[in-house]
């Protein structure tokens, strides 16, 4: 069960002598499914694990480690482009305007009390492309500290930083998110391993192996808009 909410706590002014009315919690709580179950089992022959060499098993267990990441943000980009809102701008951006659009849609972001310091922009290859040629967000990247553009923060508008991401559909621009909403449990895990294989069928081989089970939500429609131009 995770704990949501779309409001901040409710103020009042306080009586001295008589206190403050209760208000009702405005927190919901929504049932997050753990129903993602993936795996990896590569068959690495001729070798039993105590013989695998040292530069083949860093190789693949290097590659498991981002075939799993790469699959983790697929399947994040999807839950963000089918469960949250979509703009009705559908007008493809250009050089031109890339940047107002983009300003346009994280100021009606902030109306619904998304957080700027939890918000992000995720824009796909051609978005970051324009923006790239666009003088005033090039000026932001000056001001990006170390650890962000190890993040792969390319620069900021209106105070929200900016990332490009190239699994998006290929009519989406741009997604805005406030990373609050956006939620994701990993229940459990088999790290990517070499194991020998005792199946009775193979000899003289091993396989690299990996598992992990979790799930993942956008708890509020809201705090994701998707910029998409018309197909």
């Amino acid at each position: 069960m995770v704990p949501t909410r779309d409001k901040e706590v409710e103020l009042s002014e306080y009586d001295v002598l008589n206190g403050v009315e209760l208000k009702q919690s405005s927190t919901d709580y929504l049932a997050l499914p753990i129903d993602k179950d993936y795996a990896c089992n590569e068959l690495i022959d001729g070798y039993e694990e105590s013989a695998v060499p040292d530069n083949l098993r860093a190789q693949r267990i290097e590659s498991a480690g981002y075939a799993i990441g790469l699959y983790k943000e697929n399947m994040a980009i999807k839950e963000l482009e089918t469960k949250g809102t979509t703009s009705n701008d559908t007008e493809e951006m250009t050089k031109e305007n890339v940047y107002e659009k983009l300003a346009t849609e994280i100021s009606n972001m902030k109306k619904r009390n998304m957080k700027v310091a939890s918000m992000r922009v995720a824009v796909s290859a051609d978005t970051e492309l324009k923006l790239l040629t666009d003088e005033k967000f090039a000026n932001t990247s000056g001001s990006l500290g170390a650890d962000l553009v190890r993040e792969g923060i390319i620069g900021k508008i209106n105070g929200v930083y900016v990332k490009p991401n190239y699994l998006m559909d290929e009519n989406t621009e741009a997604i805005i998110f406030d990373k609050r909403f956006c939620q994701k449990y990993e229940n459990w895990a088999v790290e990517p391993s070499i194991n020998n294989i005792s199946d009775g069928k193979h000899i003289g081989a091993c396989a690299l192996q990996g598992r992990q089970v979790g799930g993942l939500m956008l708890t509020n429609a809201l705090g994701a808009q998707i910029k998409k131009k018309t197909a």
